[in-house]
């Protein structure tokens, strides 16, 4: 039988998870303890009613039926980044690059890891860039080993493995049901790069572009009278699918490419994966052809770069980035010390979400990845900067990775977020090599020698991807908030029939005292269950009594939720 939810979730809030993370192995700004505990203040919560017309559950994930949507949205997608994972073989190796591992990654290391990787109950991978960047003889820098600046998009980079190491890794990953994407850098690339493709195209280069080494180029989308660079990139896009039956591809600085470009490219990626067609754990599929862009700026930036509009639609899924940015200011601290601390800061950001994004837009939701501070010393750089008192370190990773779990839309985690992972000595900004904020958090993998609380919470994660993945309401439900302020952020999620509802308490010194009335959960005599301990909760009179101490969270079902992740 599965553990439940509510045995980890019950572990990590005894004392032994409060201790400071000094204790248990980490570094940064803990201090070695933390200040005596504050006395919380109850707040007391009477809800009535909920905020039903607050959402307007008008993008893809909330109100798609399609087959493939349900594939689209339930995604959880586990980032690797190769050049630092795991060292499969020792004889091919950067050894030098960006961040704190010993640049040893290759994808040998990846195949290795699977079972890992598979029992996080995580369903795909997504491999920063494996292009070419430069031959075993070359002399190397830390951006080849980044693969950000590929000088050939044909070949895999040697130093990473050989186009049958990438083949048996989409194999491997397939039969263990788990999706394969690749990083596609079709924006900018090295100088070196070997411009035409295999059917004859010929990418057009320019220099006039901007935060890029002087060692490389951009790509020029807009020749008079040349589709070079776009046709070059389609060819790129639709090779690795017809050859390698991968899954689709994450895109990186989308911005740098026109929008138009998007809708053609992403048309060519699904014509395509409807041509090709392998086992995906024991199923026939063909390849699911998710594209999704990285583009780090405002809404309105990712709408016009990236989405698109209604009449002329770019990619259809980009990364959550000020989704991410408000999780953070409520738990933690945003990398330049902003912080909010309220429940608030997350619904605002959502609704914006609806308000800027076309309805076929699919966010994708995440805590961290390569070019961000991990979420453990961002915990650390607010104690650091007296935003928050009590660390509890533990619980507020908790909260972000079960925050993360009850949005609708495809997810990713970084690797090592499943466990808790920090750098240690890193707190704040440090302007050395390995140290500085966009590259940090690229460390080496770890698969064994865990401590009990970084054990818990992985064993938390893991059950949140199992919950994902049996319950629609949490990856594809409409949503609905119940109860939000500076203390909570409460949702309920419902798909058809199933119903889940959310509540978690942001704040280290309240107390939230809440009585639900049951005509918000379907009326008397409707019970209502507590998914993490996997009980009914009983009603007084007319109301369900819910007690969040400070830094917890619950999650609540209907009979319909309950049965699918308890009856087991």
């Amino acid at each position: 039988m599965t553990l439940k939810l509510h045995r980890l979730y019950s572990a990590l809030l005894t004392s032994i998870f409060a201790t400071s993370l000094a204790a248990c192995g980490g570094g940064g700004g803990s201090g070695g303890g933390h200040d005596d505990p504050v006395n919380p203040e109850v707040v007391a919560y009477e809800i009535g009613s909920v905020n039903q017309n607050f959402y307007k559950n008008s993008l893809y994930c909330n109100r798609s039926t399609e087959e493939k949507a349900d594939k689209l949205c339930g995604l959880r997608i586990y980032q690797v980044m190769v050049e630092a994972f795991s060292n499969g073989d020792d004889s091919i190796n950067y050894g030098i690059g960006y961040g704190t591992s010993d640049h040893k990654g290759d994808i040998q290391g990846i195949i290795n890891r699977l079972d890992y990787i598979k029992d996080l109950g995580v369903n795909a991978i997504w491999l920063t860039p494996v292009f070419q960047s430069a031959l075993l003889t070359d002399h190397t820098t830390e951006l080849d080993a980044s693969g950000y600046y590929g000088e050939d998009y044909f070949k895999i980079d040697p130093h990473f493995g050989d186009e049958n190491t990438l083949r048996t890794l989409v194999e491997e990953a397939h039969k263990r049901g788990i999706y394969i994407f690749l990083d596609g850098v079709f924006g900018h690339f090295k100088d070196t790069i070997q411009r035409i493709s295999p059917d004859g195209h010929v990418v057009n280069q320019t220099k006039d572009c901007k935060d890029i080494p002087a060692s490389a180029l951009c790509a020029d989308y807009n020749v008079p009278g040349s589709t070079g660079t776009q046709d070059f990139f389609r060819d790129v896009a639709v090779y690795y699918v017809k050859n390698y039956k991968i899954d689709g591809w994450r895109l990186d600085q989308a911005y740098q490419v026109p929008v138009e470009s998007w809708n053609d490219f992403s048309s060519a990626v699904e014509n395509t994966s409807a041509t090709v067609s392998y086992s995906l754990d024991g199923e026939r599929v063909n390849p699911l052809g998710y594209m999704v862009g990285e583009i780090w700026r405002s809404n309105a930036e990712m709408t016009e770069k990236g989405y698109g509009t209604e009449r002329l639609p770019g990619l259809k899924s980009n990364f959550n980035f000020n989704v991410r940015y408000a999780i953070t200011q409520a738990l933690a601290v945003e990398e330049s010390g902003n912080h909010s601390h309220t429940g608030t800061v997350i619904r605002t950001q959502l609704q914006d979400n609806e308000k800027a994004f076309p309805s076929f837009a699919m966010p994708n939701n995440f805590l961290g990845n390569h070019d961000l501070v991990r979420f453990g010393d961002l915990i650390q750089r607010a104690k650091k900067l007296n935003a928050i008192k009590d660390e509890k370190y533990w619980n507020r990773y908790m909260l972000a990775h079960m925050t993360t779990a009850v949005l609708s839309g495809p997810m990713t985690v970084y690797y090592g977020d499943e466990w808790g992972q920090e750098v240690p000595n890193f707190d704040v900004k440090k302007d050395e090599m390995g140290y500085y904020d966009d590259h940090v958090s690229r460390v080496n993998g770890k698969f064994s020698g865990f401590s009990e609380e970084q054990k818990g919470l992985m064993e938390v994660f893991t059950l949140l991807m199992e919950y994902r993945s049996k319950l629609k309401s949490l990856y594809m439900g409409s949503m609905t908030d119940i109860k939000t302020d500076d203390v909570l952020f409460s949702i309920r999620k419902d798909y058809e029939d199933e119903s889940v509802y959310f509540f978690m308490n942001v704040r280290e010194d309240k107390t939230a005292d809440i009585k639900l009335d049951t005509a918000v959960t379907g009326g008397a005599g409707e019970p209502l269950y507590d998914l993490t301990a996997c009980e009914e909760l009983p009603a007084e009179g007319n109301a369900f009594p819910i007690l969040l101490e400070p830094l917890t969270a619950i999650l609540l079902g209907n009979q319909d939720a309950y049965s699918k992740v308890c009856d087991d």
